[in-house]
């Protein structure tokens, strides 16, 4: 009897079951901890009455310490993440050349991942990663006809993403070989205004739904697996994309905090008196003068701070985060800066995200190619005379870092490498420029007037040699 079947056994308590399907055989960091550095009102600085203490004045007013919080853990996933899918993830079909039959499948998972919204979905699936360190992508169909995929469909092919951001706690259940055997997840849903926690477990065969009863737990569902797999992807990671960052963050936010408090305290305009003051008209009159004896005088104390320093300070952690984090730092006041430069330029610039982003990208491939595996099963089963051929249709995912592009250049540079000549049709320009409703139209109308433009020249070519 294999693992997972010892573990599912139907005679055992069921809690005992559930604790098992508990135990994570991967490490992964709990995200009640690591929420704490990714969201800017948990962190530290937000909570700390120990070295940021408020100041009770003499009439008891209540002086509020200064807590500048600085969300560049967010930030940091959510740059990663745009550069890793700003440009939507690029699938290559091989082996479909020659063959009508493949190149119809390839087609069908091409829509399948467009009617799955599978952009939109990357990136959030990739905010969850690089934050939560895990997530699991399941797919399913709902019952509805359609012709979406190019043939006749009882059935449409959606997906949902789960991680513990979303308050689902995931438990895969991993061999030493690195196989799936099972992959559970709890969560909780609200039921007539009862909240109720439910475990599902997934296994090649069996679907398994209980819900918690009191200090047990009871089985709602269990039914066959048609897929003869588990029907999704799993992805995780050891640490977080901000991983041993989170202290140059924390220096800043503390180092901000404490100007803050200086500068609020000495805002306040201080007037000097120097000598004795013997009279003064009151407030609202025409003419303010002030008496003073002995060449006295009076002028408000304006207070000069040393920034320099303070800049030099928090700029430099900033660089450090960054440069540690092999993000660049693209903010308003950084890219202003630059002006306008050429694409070469933005590669060279962009030289360690890109590294970064195919540092990353190893982990996402495999990922990408276990989740077209199960959509290539669901296809089989989907239209059943293409079941011999799906499998013989090789998809190649391509993940490309963001970089602004130089359409001018890059055309030159294909058209170098075309030998100069055009490297699309005038209808393909008229399609890509966007501006016409009906290219075919637009381009026979163009080709009218060239043809009326040719005709008036040829006329006014003959008259000036009659003349």
């Amino acid at each position: 009897m294999d693992e997972i079947t010892a573990i599912l056994d139907p005679s055992r308590n069921v809690t005992d079951i559930i604790n098992d399907l508990k135990e994570k055989s991967i490490d992964i960091p709990e995200w009640d901890k690591l929420i704490n550095d990714y969201e800017p009102t948990k962190h530290k600085i937000v909570q700390d009455h120990c070295n940021r203490k408020d100041k009770e004045r003499s009439d008891g007013v209540i002086e509020i310490a200064s807590r500048i919080y600085v969300g560049l853990e967010k930030l940091l996933t959510k740059r990663i993440t745009e550069f890793m899918y700003a440009i939507p993830v690029k699938r290559i079909y091989h082996n479909t050349e020659g063959n009508e039959i493949r190149q119809q499948i390839a087609k069908a998972i091409e829509a399948i991942y467009k009617y799955a919204r599978i952009d939109s979905e990357n990136i959030k699936r990739g905010v969850a990663y690089f934050a939560s360190c895990e997530i699991f992508t399941i797919w399913y169909v709902v019952q509805k006809k359609n012709t979406l995929y190019g043939f006749e469909s009882d059935y449409k092919l959606k997906c949902k993403t789960y991680s513990p951001m979303d308050g689902v706690l995931l438990y895969p259940l991993i061999d030493e070989l690195g196989d799936m055997l099972a992959m559970s997840f709890q969560y909780k849903k609200k039921v007539k205004d009862v909240e109720i926690i439910y475990f599902e477990t997934y296994t090649a065969n069996q679907h398994y739904l209980w819900k918690q009863a009191g200090n047990g737990w009871e089985l709602v569902m269990s039914e066959p697996v048609s897929l003869l797999k588990i029907p999704g992807a799993y992805a995780c990671r050891p640490e977080p994309i901000y991983h041993g960052l989170s202290h140059i963050r924390e220096e800043i936010e503390y180092t901000l905090s404490r100007n803050s408090d200086v500068i609020a305290y000495n805002s306040s305009p201080i007037l000097k008196v120097v000598g004795d003051l013997t009279g003064s008209e009151n407030k609202g009159e025409s003419r303010r003068v002030y008496q003073l004896k002995n060449g006295g005088d009076i002028a408000y104390v304006s207070w000069s701070q040393a920034i320099e320093a303070l800049k030099y300070h928090v700029d430099t952690l900033l660089k450090l985060f960054f440069m540690q984090s092999q993000m660049p730092d693209v903010s308003f006041e950084n890219m202003k800066s630059l002006g306008s430069i050429g694409y070469d330029a933005r590669q060279m610039l962009l030289t360690d995200a890109h590294l970064k982003v195919g540092d990353e990208s190893g982990p996402w491939i495999e990922f990408f190619e276990r989740e077209c595996s199960v959509i290539k099963q669901f296809l089989k089963m989907m239209n059943t005379s293409w079941a011999k051929e799906v499998d013989n249709v090789e998809v190649e995912h391509v993940i490309t870092p963001f970089i602004q592009n130089d359409e001018t250049a890059m055309i030159t540079r294909l058209q170098k490498g075309n030998g100069g000549k055009a490297i699309f049709s005038q209808l393909e320009s008229i399609k890509m420029a966007g501006y016409s409703n009906d290219a075919e139209k637009t381009l026979k109308q163009i080709q009218k007037e060239d043809e009326m433009a040719l005709q008036a020249r040829m006329t006014n070519a003959l008259t000036e040699t009659a003349l």
